[in-house]
C-alpha cells in the first residue's frame, strides 16, 4: 500500500477533531473578550473549513449527526468571533479601516450606487436626489443592532418642550397676621387637659381590686358573673369586665371553672412567687345585651358587687357584642 495515501478517518475520528477544535476555542474566550483573538479565530475557521472538506470527500458526508456537529462548532466559532469583534481596539492592534472603502461600502449598503473616485467629491456638491435615494431606515436599523447607545424617542420632545408662561397679574393678599387675633390648635388651657380619675383605666382597675379585697371574698372565690355584672347598667357591666381582664392579665386575680361555672379568686403570695411555673390560658368570651339579661335572671343578681357608678341616662341600649 502507498505510504503517502492517508488513512481514512472513522466516524469517531471526525467527532474527536471537532471536539478538539471546540476545546481550543473555549481557551480563546479570555483573549476574545479583550479583542486580541483575531489571528487565532482565523486559524480556527480555516481548521473548520478543512474538517468540513474532509467530511465531504468521505462516505460519511450523508451522516446527519456529523453535519449537526459541524454546524454547532461553526456557531460557537461565530460567537467567539463576535465577542472578539465587539472588543477590538483598533489603536492597540494597529489595524485600520480605509476611510474611502468604508464610505463606499456604507453607501452601497444604503442603496446608493458607488462610482469610482474619492467620496469627498460627492460631499462637496450635495444632491437632494442622492439624499432621498439613501435608505436611511436601513442604516438606522443597522445602527440599532450594533450600537450600545440608547435610542431616544423624538416624538416626546414636543410634549416635553417647555413653554414660556405669560405674565399674569395676581391680586396681592392682605397680610392680617399682625392685626387679627391668632388662634391655633394648641391654644388650650391647663384645666382642659387635666385627667379625670373616674375615667382613668389604671385608677378604675385599682378600685375594682380594692373592692374585691374590702368585701372579703371567700378563699374559694366567687361566681364570676356575680362579680362584674351590674343589673342596673349594661354599659357598666362591660366596663367592669374590661377592668377585671386587666387584673387577670396582671396576675392579681385568676379565673377557673367549678362545675361548669366560672369563678374568680385572688392569687396568693405563694402563687405569685411561682409565676414562672404557672400555666396560663387565653380565653375569648362573648358578652352582649341578651347574655347580660340571661345571667341576671339565672343567678338572681339584684345588686352590683363592684357598686353602681352615677352616669348619664342612656337613650338606647347598645346591641354591640364585646369580645374579651
Amino acid at each position: 500500500m502507498d505510504a503517502s495515501r492517508k488513512r481514512k478517518l472513522s466516524r469517531q475520528d471526525h467527532f474527536n477533531n471537532y471536539e478538539k477544535l471546540r476545546q481550543r476555542m473555549k481557551t480563546q474566550l479570555s483573549s476574545a473578550s479583550k479583542g486580541q483573538a483575531s489571528s487565532t479565530i482565523l486559524n480556527d475557521i480555516d481548521e473548520l473549513t478543512r474538517l468540513y472538506g474532509a467530511i465531504q470527500n468521505d462516505r460519511l458526508r450523508l451522516d446527519t449527526k456529523i453535519q449537526l456537529e459541524d454546524s454547532e462548532v461553526f456557531r460557537e466559532a461565530s460567537d467567539v468571533a463576535a465577542i472578539n469583534a465587539r472588543n477590538i481596539r483598533l489603536g492597540d492592534l494597529g489595524i485600520s479601516v480605509n476611510e474611502e472603502d468604508f464610505m463606499n461600502s456604507l453607501k452601497e449598503f444604503a442603496g446608493r450606487s458607488v462610482q469610482e473616485g474619492n467620496y469627498e467629491e460627492d460631499e462637496e456638491e450635495p444632491d437632494e436626489y442622492s439624499f432621498n435615494k439613501t435608505n436611511w431606515l436601513k442604516l438606522g436599523v443597522l445602527y440599532h443592532q450594533v450600537s450600545k447607545k440608547p435610542i431616544s424617542i423624538d416624538f416626546l420632545n414636543g410634549p416635553l418642550a417647555t413653554e414660556r408662561r405669560r405674565p399674569v397679574v395676581r391680586t396681592r393678599n392682605q397680610d392680617d397676621t399682625k392685626s387679627a387675633h391668632l388662634t391655633t390648635a394648641s391654644n388650650v388651657n391647663a384645666e382642659d387637659i387635666t385627667i379625670n380619675e373616674e375615667h382613668n383605666t389604671a385608677y378604675m382597675v385599682r378600685m375594682v381590686y380594692q373592692t374585691y379585697l374590702e368585701k372579703g371574698v371567700p378563699d374559694e372565690g366567687m361566681n364570676f358573673f356575680k362579680f362584674f355584672i351590674d343589673p342596673e347598667s349594661f354599659g357598666q357591666s362591660v366596663e367592669n369586665l374590661f377592668y377585671t381582664s386587666f387584673l387577670i392579665k396582671d396576675g392579681r386575680l385568676k379565673l377557673y371553672q367549678q362545675d361548669g361555672i366560672p369563678y374568680i379568686q385572688r392569687v396568693t403570695q405563694q402563687e405569685m412567687e411561682q409565676e414562672d411555673k404557672a400555666v396560663t390560658h387565653h380565653h375569648i368570651a362573648r358578652f352582649n345585651y341578651q347574655a347580660w339579661e340571661f345571667y341576671i335572671e339565672k343567678y338572681e343578681i339584684e345588686s352590683s358587687f363592684l357598686g353602681h357608678r352615677d352616669e348619664a341616662p342612656e337613650d338606647e341600649i347598645p346591641d354591640d357584642e364585646l369580645d374579651v
